[in-house]
């Protein structure tokens, strides 16, 4: 990967891939998964819930709008560091380099201030919080046994329906 955040070859694909499903599990947005599809071009391998793009709702208040948009972000920075985190640490046994971190927070950064408006601070915030927790996570070598049972499936399957991701990373639940 050596600081690209783009996939090097199907391996790279399918651990990018599942480290965005232990992602979604981890911070409770695996009801917003519809399907992963490892053939899918780099952007669309998540297939995701309607409910992910929010589109706008009349019956909603801007406060609740604004806090679904925020949500969803959220999840997606936790997808985007499950992503790198699970390709780095897992699939490469190495680290994430401090030139690689600072790549994902400015695409995070990017799309904090296009999507929700938020100020620097709270983008670090949500970043530094997931960072961390997800950190923990991928170093566990039960979390690591997990994922390389998964990426194993998900590659032979090459599409997988989210109740059969649900089933394959239950053993997540028990660590």
């Amino acid at each position: 990967m050596n600081g690209k955040l783009s996939y090097s070859n199907e391996d790279d694909k399918c651990y990018g891939a599942t480290g965005m499903a232990v992602g979604l599990m981890v911070f409770n947005g695996e009801d917003l998964l519809s399907s992963m599809n490892l053939d899918a071009n780099p952007g669309e391998i998540m297939d995701m819930q309607d409910m992910f793009y929010f589109n706008g709702n009349p019956g909603l208040s801007a406060k609740s709008a604004w806090q679904q948009i925020r949500d969803n972000y959220s999840l997606t920075v936790a997808m985007l560091i499950s992503n790198v985190m699970c390709r780095r640490m897992v699939l490469d046994r190495s680290a994430v380099s401090p030139e690689l971190r600072q790549r994902i927070f400015d695409v995070v950064a990017t799309e904090g201030k296009e999507s929700c408006g938020l100020e620097d601070d709270e983008i670090s915030h949500i970043f530094n919080k997931e960072y961390t927790m997800l950190f923990r996570v991928f170093n566990h070598s039960g979390v690591q046994s997990v994922v390389h049972d998964f990426a194993d499936t998900f590659k032979r399957r090459r599409i997988m329906s989210r109740m059969e991701i649900m089933e394959a990373l239950r053993a997540l639940s028990t660590l």
